[in-house]
């Protein structure tokens, strides 16, 4: 009954409210679709799911059962197993073995040996537990064989040959241990280094005859360590034979300095002559390439292979150099000739720059045998060459120059050589040497300290520096730069003196007596260190250290008198009438 208020003017007892309508109803109330008919009557809707679909699959024959796999249960991980424990121990000594490696290749030996040990007794008890257990074919012999060489190697880091030759033969003697007999290369190694060089060539030879010729890098450089050890037998046929083998097999520059030295020292000229040609027939990797760049075009193509090649080449560069002035005065009658006959074989080579290198070196030949006009024409000739190599000449030019006391023509190439290399530390020391000797000390103390900034390890620059301060009365300037001198060559003479002397300048005689004692040290019963170290003796009241000073310095050398005046005045002051007058004698006879 429908809902009609009392007082109501509307009746509602009539009225139908239909649904709203819905996605599949249009607003008059009729479905849409193939269902809706225009001025028909509408029908009940059919099911959207499609016939014969179901979402169980029919299986009349059950043959999904039949076909599906059978399951098995996983057996659980046993986590304190002996096998896990086995191989958890095995982690560890691995671990120590390359912590070990990581040490020795920083440097710290002790603690690599440490490590090396901790693994070696970890592997040791893991082989008892293994052979308790009865596991005994399960031991790793891999793992017993890296850890004994590793301590084997990490004794010969720190020194320990005889432990570590006892490693190394435990090795060798198991014939379980793959490759074994190499080892013998590094016990003969360790008899290198202990000097038994017979001992050592035969553990060469033992593990050359196990090599397979295959592996012919390997056996070369077994054959270089022989070749080493006979020269230091001093057996050089012996050692020109291994080298020769080398030669011919696999030639590098180390092996044929090697050989001529071997050959210099029989004395063989034709040979000393094949054998510097053959080194110069040895290929340099990269060397035909320009690799000489400049600029931003050398910063992009610089990289690790192109230094590694600069780096083979100047090692080359160096041993042919070497050579050349080994055997120079040994392959011709003269020193000269045989320095003409390298440069005509070097120049039928090509290296230009070890060319220009002995030039030089033939330059300074004439030199020694006092032909400076000879010298100074051949460093002459570069001239015309390349600016660096000009520079060097025009520094050995000036320094000719200055031996000749020819100071216009030392300073005037010395600026020369300052023109092509305006940071040539060598060149600003001679052009200081030439102002120092016109008096000219302020300015020659201002080439010196350029010199030190080119270079700060320059020895001549710091030497001169304090020499020109000590004559200005700079001294402590100074005794600041041979104090950094001392450091650098420590033990020297000459800088032990100037310090003595700048001490003894200045009047601090303790200072200067400490400083000629260190300098006695050095060069005992010098007569003038013993002259200076009795006056200062007598100076601070020490008549008997005095006495003992002047004595040493008349027995050094009793010509000179002005010592013998100082002795006779020291021992009258002590009173000793007796000894004076025999010292006297013994003058007078």
């Amino acid at each position: 009954m429908a809902f009609n208020p009392a007082g109501s003017q509307y009746d509602f007892n009539n009225v139908r409210q239909p649904a709203p309508p819905t996605a599949m109803q249009s607003r008059s109330g009729r479905p849409v679709g193939t269902a809706a008919r225009q001025n028909a009557e509408a029908r009940p809707l059919t099911s959207n799911r499609a016939a014969k679909f179901s979402s169980k699959p029919v299986d009349p024959m059950n043959q999904t059962a039949s076909m599906k796999a059978p399951t098995f249960e996983l057996q659980k991980k046993v986590e304190n197993g002996p096998d896990e424990i086995y191989k958890k121990t095995e982690r560890e000594i691995n671990n120590l073995i390359e912590e070990s490696t990581f040490a020795a290749a920083r440097g710290a030996t002790q603690e690599a040996l440490e490590k090396a040990k901790d693994a070696a007794t970890k592997e040791k008890g893991l082989r008892k537990q293994k052979e308790t257990a009865g596991f005994a074919d399960s031991i790793n012999l891999d793992l017993t064989q890296c850890v004994t060489f590793n301590l084997g190697v990490q004794y010969q880091n720190c020194g320990l040959y005889t432990d570590a030759l006892n490693q190394y033969t435990a090795i060798v003697k198991n014939k379980a241990f793959q490759n074994a007999s190499r080892l013998r290369v590094n016990m003969g190694n360790i008899y290198f280094l202990q000097k038994n060089y017979s001992v050592a060539i035969k553990m060469y030879r033992m593990a050359l005859d196990t090599i397979p010729k295959t592996f012919k890098d390997m056996r070369f450089r077994i054959l270089k360590n022989i070749g080493n050890a006979f020269v230091k037998l001093g057996q050089f046929q012996d050692a020109i034979t291994s080298f020769e083998s080398v030669m011919e097999g696999s030639p590098d520059f180390q092996t044929a300095f090697n050989l001529l030295v071997c050959l210099y020292a029989l004395g063989d000229r034709e040979r000393m002559k094949k054998c510097f040609a053959a080194m110069l027939a040895i290929e340099i990797p990269g060397f035909t390439e320009d690799v000489d760049v400049k600029g931003t075009e050398a910063v992009l193509r610089s990289d690790t292979l192109q230094e590694e090649m600069k780096d083979r080449q100047r090692e080359a560069f160096k041993y042919i150099v070497d050579a050349a002035k080994l055997i120079a005065p040994a392959i011709e009658s003269d020193i000269i000739t045989g320095y003409e006959w390298l440069l005509a074989t070097i120049k039928a080579s090509n290296y230009p720059a070890v060319e220009s290198e002995i030039e030089i070196c033939k330059a300074m030949s004439y030199l020694a045998k006092r032909d400076v006009e000879r010298a100074i024409e051949t460093l002459k000739s570069f001239e015309q060459k390349d600016k660096q190599l000009m520079a060097r000449a025009a520094t050995n030019i000036s320094s000719l120059y200055f031996l000749e006391n020819d100071f216009k023509n030392a300073e005037k190439y010395a600026e020369v050589a300052l023109a092509y290399d305006r940071y040539n530390a060598k060149a600003l020391v001679n052009k200081g040497n030439c102002l120092y000797m016109k008096n000219e000390f302020l300015r020659a103390k201002e080439q010196y300290l350029e010199a030190i900034g080119v270079e700060a390890d320059c020895v001549e620059a710091l030497y001169n520096l304090a020499f020109v301060n000590k004559k200005i009365n700079a001294f402590i300037e100074a005794l600041q730069a041979l104090e950094k001198l001392q450091t650098i060559v420590p033990g020297s003479p000459e800088v032990i003196y100037q310090i003595a002397s700048i001490h003894e300048m200045m009047s601090n005689t303790k200072q200067a007596i400490k400083w000629y004692q260190i300098l006695l040290s050095k060069v005992p019963s010098d007569p003038t260190i013993c002259t200076r170290l009795g006056f200062w003796s007598s100076r601070e009241d020490d008549e008997t250290q005095a006495l003992h000073y002047y004595s040493e310095a008349y027995r050094s050398l009793p010509s000179n008198m002005e010592r013998v005046e100082a002795e006779t005045a020291g021992r009258r002051r002590m009173g000793e009438s007796g000894p004076w007058r025999r010292f006297v004698a013994d003058v007078a006879a």
